[in-house]
């Protein structure tokens, strides 16, 4: 994987790592009789996961791309996704369910699908996951330039130049690192957090984070406790052994609007800013076209505000340009 893509699972901003949950890119199902990796199925965050509370708000309906328009679909009524290494509350799965003929197929929900369903919705198709690309294969463009997915979601990038094989979409969010703590606590930047107790993400020499970052700098360092997955760091604050965690904005958000009978706050943003984009084939101008067309529609009519407070609990601060 190019070190210029940035995972969703592994943000805090500036680590680009991989959770164990990641590395294959596999969620179950069975390979097509053609040689292609299968799709899965893809589900609504709200009918399997437990979600925050979204503030109900007026909203509008999709604009539908115009009659006759093809988006160069890999299997026509169908969106195929990739998807990149990011998790929760982006891109995750939950259970399994059987298939039709007996095969299992993974339960994908997030943010991202949330996105993907209004894409889906403006291009008269269904998003469908296809959990058996090795993530090597989709960060490489063999994924797209196979057509085993008309685009990947759940990835970030910092330089579109260096992934010539791709075209990106407008940004859907904007991805940062963030303090996390629990009650009246008030730490605004990395320096303040010297002296305490500090929860993070496990990182390796290759791919730093920000409190690496920070120590290597500083004579005066920050004493942290790594673990491997977000869910441990929010047990980890909740129970009173660190007085704040840092992890990317996306998580902390999510964990303070899910958890709000834990009195959890983000008290500062900080770091290299990443947007989040979907990848599609380079040439195929018809899909990107239509992803992008959707993406504005939904920041006009509300639906785009909408997803976002169902999974952070707060308004976004912009929503996605057009084109």
């Amino acid at each position: 994987m190019n070190a210029r893509m940035v995972a969703g699972c592994a943000l805090t901003v500036g680590a680009l790592l991989f959770t164990s949950a990641c590395k294959d890119g596999t969620e179950g199902g069975q390979k097509e009789a053609s040689g292609g990796p299968a799709a899965t199925k893809s589900q609504s965050p709200t009918s399997a996961t437990k979600t925050p509370t979204a503030v109900p708000s007026p909203t509008g309906t999709m604009a539908k791309m115009p009659a006759g328009t093809n988006p160069g679909l890999r299997n026509k009524g169908r969106l195929t996704v990739c998807r990149g290494a990011a998790q929760t509350p982006f891109l995750t799965s939950s259970g399994e369910v059987p298939s039709s003929n007996g095969a299992t197929v993974g339960q994908v929900k997030g943010f991202d699908v949330e996105m993907l369903s209004l894409i889906g919705q403006r291009i008269n198709a269904v998003p469908q996951f296809n959990g058996n690309v090795p993530v090597d294969k989709v960060y490489n463009g063999e994924a797209l330039k196979q057509k085993w997915c008309d685009v990947i979601g759940g990835i970030s990038t910092d330089s579109k130049a260096a992934f010539p094989q791709m075209s990106f979409s407008v940004p859907y969010f904007t991805r940062k690192s963030a303090i996390l703590v629990q009650g009246d606590a008030r730490y605004a930047s990395l320096d303040e957090l010297v002296g305490k107790r500090v929860g993070a993400r496990t990182t390796t020499p290759e791919f730093p984070d920000d409190i690496d970052t920070y120590n290597d700098k500083h004579s005066k360092k920050i004493t942290v406790q790594r673990v491997e997955q977000d869910e441990l760091l929010l047990g980890m604050l909740t129970s009173g052994r660190v007085d704040a965690v840092v992890l990317g904005n996306g998580q902390a958000k999510y964990f303070a609007a899910l958890h709000k009978e834990s009195n959890l706050h983000i008290t500062a943003e900080f770091g290299k800013t990443y947007q989040a984009m979907f990848a599609v084939r380079k040439g195929n101008s018809a899909l990107l076209k239509q992803i992008d067309a959707a993406l504005a529609d939904a920041g006009r009519n509300g639906l785009y505000a909408a997803a976002y407070r169902t999974w952070f609990s707060e308004e976004p601060k912009s929503v996605p340009p057009t084109g």
